[in-house]
């Protein structure tokens, strides 16, 4: 696992600020890994909680000079703005800056083709790339300006093509701290052919697939952590084959997942574990 990214030198958070965003990430996340969370997005003006193994949320101020919320699920669909994302994540998760701050890390080679799942909203985005090596993702304020901030983090896939079942989450934003609107992406199983978001409350919203990538943004929703909403899979058929919650972390599933050699790799080791699915790129 690698370390909490520094912010680039010229746009380092004031001493206080990063002392207390990090303190938050190191309260959240179940279970503690071997040194820092997984997922080290070190950004300006927001609060970054690590909430599973292989997952990370973000709380987003809301700005007011702007709504809009832009989903794109590949490099064909960015926006200028989510190019200049993009590129900057690229730059910052490359090889050789890796090395140099994590000599001891392997980082993942990424490139723009390898772009799965970028979303925007105001002057925030947050961008995701994965292949079959791993992923990396970044987090990116005011991206080609002069006030540009934010940071990244890249890592190989503890298990290959296997996921905890239909969906693994790998990021999931919030503007709140126990809900509001939230920007969730991930990948599945061949076997997920709808996947939506249950509010708790009545209400729904689909996710985008593509590719074995997925990808949600929710509008007004209002969210609340005390309502359970929960990721909702459908085959093929429509038969519901997968529930969970969205806010519970990885290793407190109902389920432990174990691969083709029947060793658990995911989750608490129970007598209910059921069979890792691959993943359906």
């Amino acid at each position: 696992m690698n370390d909490i990214l520094d912010l680039p030198a010229e746009r380092d958070l004031p001493p206080e600020a990063a002392l207390a965003m990090r303190a938050r990430i190191l309260g959240f996340v179940s279970p503690p890994p071997p040194r820092i969370p997984r997922l080290r997005i070190a950004i300006a003006a927001a609060v970054l909680l690590a909430v599973a193994s292989g997952a990370a949320a973000v709380v987003w101020d809301r700005t007011e000079r702007s709504t809009m919320q832009v989903l794109a699920m590949g490099p064909g669909e960015l926006s200028p703005t989510l190019q200049e994302a993009a590129e900057r994540c690229l730059r910052w998760n490359s090889p050789q800056r890796q090395t140099r701050q994590n000599p001891g890390e392997r980082p993942v080679p990424v490139s723009l083709a390898d772009l799965a799942v970028a979303t925007e909203r105001g002057d925030r985005a947050l961008v995701l790339f994965m292949n079959d090596v791993g992923y990396a993702t970044c987090d990116v304020e005011g991206a080609g300006t002069a006030r540009e901030s934010g940071g990244g983090a890249t890592e190989p896939w503890p298990h290959g093509a296997w996921l905890p079942g239909p969906v693994q989450r790998l990021l999931l934003t919030s503007t709140e701290s126990d809900g509001g609107d939230v920007s969730i992406s991930g990948r599945v199983s061949s076997r997920v052919h709808r996947l939506v978001l249950d509010h708790g409350d009545g209400h729904t919203t689909a996710a985008r697939l593509s590719e074995g990538a997925f990808g949600l943004m929710t509008s007004d929703a209002r969210l609340k952590a005390s309502n359970d909403p929960q990721l909702v899979s459908y085959d093929s058929g429509g038969t519901e084959i997968d529930r969970r919650p969205l806010f519970q972390a990885e290793d407190q599933l109902e389920h432990c997942y174990t691969g083709p050699d029947g060793k658990r790799i995911y989750g608490k080791p129970t007598s209910d574990c059921r069979p890792a699915e691959k993943w359906g790129r």
